[in-house]
């Protein structure tokens, strides 16, 4: 039987640090910052493409799959787990350190980022 995926998830652990929003992609290990949760996780969404990109232009598959430390992961369903105790359960009084959730790409969106042309910047140096 052949299987095809057309869509993928990449899980994103949301966590405020010092005073701002960091979005991680787990399977990735890249890292999106905002005011908002929103505006980290379209950061990071955009990081996720360059890197999807990138990988499609060198050939090399090795550039997608750098997960983050396993501890990140434990986070994650830490944070899973808990989210669905408050819905389900409808304990509201658990306090969140990290919201668990997905960046999902559909088939057409991922058609279009492999047509995209890896776009280098200039380099910056602090």
């Amino acid at each position: 039987m052949n299987r095809h995926i057309y869509n993928i998830q990449i899980r994103v652990l949301i966590c405020k640090e010092d005073g701002e929003y960091v979005a991680r992609a787990l399977e990735l290990d890249l890292l999106g910052y905002g005011k908002t949760e929103v505006g980290a996780v379209e950061e990071l969404k955009s990081a996720v493409e360059a890197q999807i990109s990138f990988a499609r232009k060198m050939n090399d598959e090795s550039l997608i799959n750098f997960p983050s430390e396993k501890s990140y992961f434990d986070r994650w369903e830490e944070a899973q787990m808990k989210a669905m105790k408050m819905e389900v359960l409808e304990d509201k009084p658990v306090r969140l350190q990290a919201v668990a959730t997905f960046i999902t790409f559909s088939k057409e969106e991922l058609a279009a980022i492999r047509q995209k042309e890896f776009q280098k910047s200039p380099l910056v140096c602090a």
